[in-house]
């Protein structure tokens, strides 16, 4: 007779092991089992924690203590432009906030983090199988019964456990989507990425980044740590992350959009020096570095959706349920999204007596939350990295992009916790709200293709250095609403000029390889 569990969670990382975690603080008297296929998590991307995720880690799962101890204070996102006169850190344009976060984020060692939240799981009740392989996957309605069959394979031998309700935490595995044919890549954003960590690179607030005089416009030009930011080196088609790890490490990865940078060699690591080696700031940083050993990745496709998250018996988390893409790191938001669903579905299951009311829910919870996926990708990222190496451009994108997520995510989530059941554009009406940041966005990227055809794209990446305050949960966040707003106005007057007066192309462009092409436009967009 197979074992049953109330509760079967497929992968043991984060998502999987504060979905665990959660069900038993909330429902001790149920059976959790976790089934993680890994006798130990390695490095994985994901480091770099924003408001929402930052929120659950600290009052959802209850982790700032572990967090303060173990990982980093994150002070803030940070984006560095620049183009042919840019030779080191002081000369470039530099986006971020002046001061201190107001919202305490960290940048997390995700394979010590995994490791703890699982290891709480357990220690709160949670049964862990580790290692184990799911063979196959049976979900209630093609087992023709009210639960889920899973067969596993463990210490060599093969058995079978049955689900109350099946959690796929499986990460970009995505068992229960990938076997079903449900997991379809976004083939109209094909971006790729490449990441390891490295030791000895440059301290960007220390003496041989930043000099010795505490004067320099350099020096007073930020309050925070630029090096516990997650630091964005922004180009034509492509960014590169720096990420500090306690312990001195640094994770440091390129992102870029296929059609429209292709780096050169045959290795992952090649391709990742490539840009590196390209891009005079991160050039300087890594001078000295040392790659960790074993510690490369890469994939060559990143952004998919899947056709369903959820269903009467089961429910996908994490990237298991989709994933766009890095930039403003969202992964740990929408696991917490979720996650969050996920317990709400169990209390809805035993609050509905009525198993067609509770059935036409979860229909409806998959149809918002897939719709939230879809819509959040085509107005923040869809053609974005167009105008990811302009300043002017990408800089009214960031301030207006996190604005609206600060008011509209941030602080309901911070009045009550429930707002963890609202991702962006999920409520029923909210779809209408996709349209003026559509809006914004296809405007800021159409001025940025017309300004690679006029020789003036980036023109102002170096020497520019706004003082930012910092995103709050005040009145602050609209003033930099109206800033963003401000940066979108005077690029499109811009833009309105260039047709009447026909700008000088710059004499410092950006430099090769990341020139942009005569005709960018020639870069179609594949259908979805």
């Amino acid at each position: 007779m197979p074992a049953r569990y109330d509760v079967v969670v497929l992968g043991g990382a984060l998502a999987g092991g504060s979905t665990a975690l959660l069900l038993r603080r909330r429902h001790p008297e149920w059976k959790v089992l976790v089934i993680e296929k890994s006798t130990a998590f390695d490095f994985k991307v994901g480091e770099s924690t924003v408001e929402v995720s930052s929120y659950f880690l600290t009052r959802v799962l209850r982790l700032y203590d572990h967090l303060s101890r173990e990982h980093l204070p994150k002070h803030g996102l940070r984006y560095w432009f620049h183009n042919g006169a840019v030779k080191k850190l002081a000369d470039a344009s530099e986006v971020g906030p002046t001061t201190l976060s107001r919202i305490g984020t960290f940048q997390i060692d995700r394979s010590k983090l995994d490791e703890h939240v699982l290891a709480l799981a357990a220690r709160e009740g949670a049964e862990v199988w580790r290692p184990a392989k799911v063979l196959d996957v049976q979900l209630p309605e093609e087992a023709e019964g009210p639960e889920s069959v899973i067969r596993i394979e463990r210490d060599g031998e093969t058995v079978e456990v049955r689900a109350g309700w099946l959690v796929d935490a499986t990460g970009r595995s995505a068992v229960v989507a990938r076997r079903r044919g449900w997991l379809k890549p976004i083939e109209s954003h094909p971006t790729a990425a490449v990441w390891a960590r490295y030791r000895g690179v440059k301290d960007m607030d220390g003496p041989e980044v930043a000099g010795n005089d505490p004067d320099t416009p350099f020096s007073r030009g930020c309050v925070a740590a630029r090096r516990l930011a997650t630091n964005h080196f922004n180009g034509y088609g492509y960014w590169i992350w720096f990420i500090p790890l306690q312990g001195g490490e640094t994770s440091i990865g390129a992102v870029w959009d296929t059609r429209l940078v292709q780096p050169r060699g045959t290795g992952a690591e090649e391709k990742l020096h490539w840009f590196l080696d390209r891009n005079p700031l991160t050039r300087d940083l890594v001078a000295d570095a040392r790659r960790v050993p074993d510690d490369l990745f890469s994939y060559a496709h990143l952004p998919y959706l899947v056709d369903r998250v959820a269903g009467v018996g089961w429910s996908s988390v994490g990237d298991a349920a989709g994933f766009l893409d890095p930039f403003y790191s969202p992964g740990i938001d929408q696991l917490a999204f979720s996650v969050s669903w996920t317990l709400e579905l169990l209390k809805r299951r035993q609050e509905e007596p009525d198993p067609m009311k509770f059935a036409a829910e979860v229909r409806e919870h998959d149809d918002l939350y897939r719709r939230f996926l879809g819509a959040f990708y085509d107005a923040i990222y869809k053609d974005k990295y167009y105008l990811m190496g302009d300043y002017d451009t990408m800089t009214a994108s960031f301030l207006l992009d996190t604005a609206l997520y600060y008011m509209f995510i941030i602080w309901p989530v911070h009045r009550s916790s429930r707002g963890l059941l609202y991702p962006p554009f999920y409520r029923k009406y909210a779809i209408v709200g996709m349209y003026p940041i559509r809006f914004y966005q296809r405007r800021l990227i159409s001025i940025a293709k017309r300004r690679m055809r006029l020789g003036i794209y980036g023109s102002r990446n170096a020497g520019r250095r706004p003082r930012l305050l910092g995103f709050t949960l005040g009145a602050t966040t609209i003033w930099l609403f109206i800033q963003g707003l401000a940066r979108y106005v005077r690029a499109e007057a811009e833009n309105a000029w260039t047709y009447i007066a026909r700008p000088k192309p710059l004499r410092a462009g950006m430099p090769a390889p990341y020139a942009p092409p005569i005709e960018p436009e020639a870069a179609k967009v594949p259908a979805p």
